[in-house]
């Protein structure tokens, strides 16, 4: 029988508080020495500490710090157990560190770098029982005592990622003694500087490392969207990338070309300007060569951290010749292009970022880059008929970020953008298109209405997921928009009509969230199998659990 799902009730029907309340220990021994180090700690916690003089204070803090790590290092050991005994399948979710972040309440991406660190200082076991020892021993043994935190434990093997491969057996066993013994002394921050002119040592020359090595280094990741619709990143590329980049910046980066502050923001040279002088990517700055600084990294909070000097020369100065009037008098020749350069107010770094955009929107624009699950990878943008008569508020992207609707509403005339506009309630309104097959339209539909994954807390958007029919196309189901929702490709595969499968349906018109699709759990993880729905891509539901009264 399936059945609708209370709000209040979301975090129980997927097991989570369940799983997080105090679970039941039927093994005696474990339960009394569990129960009497809860019973030793609440004795701690209920002293009043306000009479203490500082040097108690002092010593209650280590010595609580060395449990703390104690009862951290040696949870590996149970971590490994009991993924390697296939324990977290009982929770609903396809990758153990989903499951152990719903058991513990704690991020996926933290639960998966503590799997992955305690499986390598936590002990094993081999398929014919005996023990094996840690990756770490003595790292792991520091650990377990208390002596060293979670942190150390991610230097050192972050020290023993980057270490070449030729390097020798012995040299790695007594690096990793060394390294375990020095963090019992120093921060952090101070090992890692240590393990740097330890990796140094080992390969001086820097001919112990292959290609291989290199091109594993090489990344370019992009951070959370925070409040402020702005986003950190960072990358780490290789020569060749930095090859293809660099010309364009050259132009596009140009002191004058693709300023949002000009009216008609433009990326012209004049043919026959032939200077060579502008800046490149990296030109002086400050982040990219510094001594164990990590190159190209985008994280600096400080707009002073990018903009040179206007008035400075010196090899430090990132603004380079375009930012001086005599040598831009040199390298434009139009009096436009004059006039721009001289109105254009930004530091290197921000001409690089306005130029990128410039890039990807001609991309975007170019039709070239093919399809994605059915569509022109294009930008899809969302809004309600209401935000875009006021021009404010903010739009939702097919990827789950937001634009301000002054923003979406410029992207809109820079190239031929799906916009699909919704009144108040949520009901399509218009829906403006190129020549594209239904399926597309649909998709197009889905994303506004959607936004991402439909399965409970699902964090995945709309372009990581496949179109799923609510009543199956094998059995009879119409591919209508009605009847179509989102599902990623992790959770999609869920949905069947054996014993441990999932079902979905459409809710009803009494529901919280009406024409919403809800999970509905197999038997074993809830008897009366209550739809769920997913309020990650709604954050408003999260403040209402009811909706809002329509004004009158």
């Amino acid at each position: 029988m399936l059945s609708g799902e209370s709000v209040a009730g979301l975090a129980d029907d997927v097991g989570v508080a369940s799983a997080r309340a105090v679970l039941p220990i039927s093994d005696a021994s474990l339960l009394a020495a569990v129960e009497s180090m809860e019973n030793a700690w609440n004795s701690v916690a209920d002293v009043d500490t306000s009479m203490l003089d500082d040097a108690d204070r002092r010593a209650l803090l280590v010595r609580m710090e060395k449990l703390s790590r104690a009862m951290y290092g040696t949870s590996h050991t149970w971590l490994t157990e009991l993924i390697e005994n296939d324990g977290l399948a009982v929770l609903p979710d396809r990758t153990n560190a989903s499951r152990l972040a719903s058991l513990l309440l704690v991020d996926p991406s933290v639960a998966g770098k503590r799997i992955k660190i305690a499986a390598k200082i936590a002990d094993g076991r081999a398929l014919t029982g005996e023990k094996l020892e840690p990756q770490y021993p003595t790292t792991a043994e520091a650990h377990r005592d208390g002596h060293i935190d979670a942190a150390h434990v991610t230097v050192i093997d972050e020290f023993f990622k980057d270490l070449p491969g030729a390097v020798d057996h012995d040299s790695k066993v007594q690096s990793e003694i060394l390294l375990s013994d020095l963090a019992k002394q120093v921060t952090p921050e101070q090992l890692r500087v240590a393990a740097a002119r330890l990796h140094a040592l080992l390969d001086p020359d820097g001919t112990l490392k292959d290609e291989k090595d290199s091109i594993a280094k090489c990344f370019f990741r992009l951070g959370r969207q925070g409040k402020d619709g702005l986003s950190k990143g960072s990358f780490v590329i290789d020569a060749e990338f930095r090859a293809y980049l660099e010309p364009i910046l050259a132009k596009y980066a140009k002191a004058g070309n693709c300023n949002p502050d000009e009216p008609k923001p433009v990326a012209e040279d004049d043919p026959s300007d032939t200077s060579n002088d502008e800046p490149t990517l990296f030109d002086r700055d400050e982040d990219s060569d510094s001594p164990g600084g990590e190159s190209g990294s985008a994280d600096s909070d400080s707009p002073s951290s990018e903009s040179g000097s206007a008035d400075s020369d010196s090899p430090g100065s990132e603004s380079g010749p375009a930012d001086h009037p005599a040598s831009a008098r040199d390298s434009v020749n139009s009096e436009d292009e004059k006039r721009r350069a001289g109105r254009d107010m930004r530091n290197q770094g921000q001409r690089n970022h306005d130029a990128m955009k410039a890039v990807l929107r001609q991309m975007l624009a170019s039709g070239n880059l093919g399809q994605h699950r059915g569509l022109p990878v294009t930008a899809v943008i969302t809004m309600t008929a209401k935000d875009l008569e006021t021009a404010s508020g903010h739009a939702v992207t097919g990827t789950g970020s937001l634009v301000t609707v002054r923003d979406a509403i410029r992207m809109a005339s820079h190239a031929h953008h799906y916009l699909a506009i919704f009144d108040d309630d949520g009901q399509a309104l218009y829906l403006g298109r190129s020549k594209r097959l239904a399926s597309a339209d649909q998709r197009i539909v889905l994303m506004a209405r959607d936004r991402g994954c439909t399965f409970p807390m699902c964090t995945r958007p709309a372009t990581w997921c496949q179109v799923h029919h609510l009543n199956e196309w094998a059995t009879g189901g119409e591919t209508d928009i009605d009847s179509l929702t989102f599902g990623c490709d992790l959770h999609h595969p869920l949905v069947g009509d054996g014993p441990n499968d999932w079902a979905t349906t459409t809710t009803g018109p009494d529901h919280p969230q009406p024409g919403r699709t809800q999970w509905h759990p197999p038997e074993s993880v809830d008897p009366d199998r209550r739809g769920m729905v997913n309020h990650y891509h709604h954050p408003q539901e999260y403040l209402y659990s009811e909706p809002e009264n329509p004004e009158p």
